[in-house]
């Protein structure tokens, strides 16, 4: 229910460039500020200043925003810090409003007039501020996500645009090394088609793959590289273009490695200053990474009151589909964050594979007739439970104290 003191409720519809604000009078619901468009500037911020003060007293005004990406952040800051009472809405949250309401169409000025009449109702639930910590982790986790994601694109271009240029190469280089390697980039920058290699001086092309390895590779195998060139089955159609293309992509590769780098380095320090994080590492299976994932995406523990809420955050609980005699089979939610999901399934196929209670309890879901990849959804929601108590409680992992029924 609205407090009785609230005479306003404010609804804003956050976007880039732009917010739009509407007013509601409480209890009432009269329209009291039709859809008003401000800029995500400090003068925006400062016009909508001086219109709440126009409709109450910063005790006597609600307002709400939708928690959209990180847009909402800079209008946030600025109203919590003149003293007014935001909510901040989960957009799944607002969506089933709007849902509720039957409305058709959809505009910044409807989205917004929603989040007051839902604000009015009382129908509000505010989402859980992360704290610093897990903040610095998220961004720092989501942003190596995307620069992982945008390396493995660009290797697999690499790899398709080298088949007209050396088709042979990728399967034959220098000591199995990697097409990934930065030896093999740097050297590619340089001599990217067979032509190219084929009719290089001897000399240049092993420096050149020598200065490349750092010395790991010399004459031996630029000669065993130029020979393959010299024969390879390689098109000769657009070889200058797609030349340009491979230079193109070897340095972007050596760019997104270098920039992953810094990432790492900055989540190294941040897990560093996380107790919780170095907590998470106690946990089978779990190394940096995971750690850094699983505190980033499950943030604070403590906003959740029991373990099945924390199951359905991270959308690992089993739903049944039924509708009259259709009756279908039980499928995980999937409602939460993918990443979450991901890394604890990821953390469950080492525990399952290096510790012996974990083992154990795999073999026992198998030996029932459970399928290897449904075995370990089930450690993984085990390992959710693990992490919840080991957070709630600050105790430290104990093997002996999982599955102990089982082993009863």
């Amino acid at each position: 229910m609205l407090s009785t003191q609230i005479q306003c409720v404010v609804g804003i519809d956050v976007a880039k460039a732009a917010h739009v604000v509407c007013a509601l009078e409480a209890p009432t619901g009269a329209l009291k500020q039709r859809a008003l468009k401000i800029p995500a500037t400090a003068e925006g911020y400062a016009q909508l200043g001086r219109a709440l003060q126009q409709w109450g007293t910063k005790d006597s005004v609600l307002l709400g925003l939708e928690a959209t990406g990180s847009l909402w952040e800079p209008l946030y800051d600025t109203l919590t810090q003149a003293g007014y009472t935001i909510l901040l809405l989960n957009p799944r949250q607002t969506a089933s409003w709007a849902t509720s309401l039957g409305l058709r169409a959809k505009t910044d000025g409807i989205d917004a007039h929603t989040l007051a009449r839902g604000l009015l109702a009382g129908y509000a639930r505010a989402s859980v501020l992360p704290s610093e910590a897990v903040q610095s982790l998220r961004t720092l986790t989501r942003a190596r996500r995307d620069l992982v994601q945008s390396q493995t694109a660009a290797l697999q271009r690499l790899h398709d645009d080298l088949v007209p240029l050396f088709p042979e190469l990728v399967g034959h280089l220098p000591h199995h090394a990697s097409l990934s390697d930065p030896a093999i980039l740097t050297f590619l920058s340089c001599y990217s088609s067979a032509q190219a290699i084929a009719g290089a001086n001897v000399t240049e092309l092993t420096r050149t793959l020598a200065e490349a390895s750092s010395k790991r590779w010399g004459q031996a195998e630029a000669l065993a590289v130029q020979q393959l060139a010299q024969r390879s089955a390689a098109s000769t159609r657009a070889v200058t273009a797609r030349s340009v293309v491979v230079r193109t992509l070897c340095f972007h590769l050596l760019d997104l490695r270098a920039r992953l780098a810094d990432l790492e380095r900055a989540l190294e320090e941040a897990l560093g200053q996380d107790d919780e994080a170095q907590r998470l590492q106690g946990v089978p299976g779990i190394g940096p990474q995971n750690a850094a994932t699983i505190r980033a995406e499950l943030g604070d523990v403590s906003r959740f009151s029991r373990v099945d809420q924390v199951i359905a955050y991270a959308g690992l609980e089993p739903r049944t589909h039924e509708s009259g005699r259709f009756a279908g089979q039980k499928r995980l939610s999937k409602r939460g964050p993918g990443a979450l999901r991901h890394a604890l399934y990821l953390a469950a196929l080492v525990a399952a594979r290096y510790r012996p209670e974990w083992r154990e309890r795999y073999r026992r879901l198998l030996d029932r007739g459970r399928a290897k990849k449904e075995a370990l959804t089930i450690l993984s929601r085990s390992l959710l439970k693990v992490i919840y108590h080991l957070l709630r409680t600050g105790a430290s992992y104990d093997p002996a104290r999982v599955f102990p029924s089982e082993r009863a």
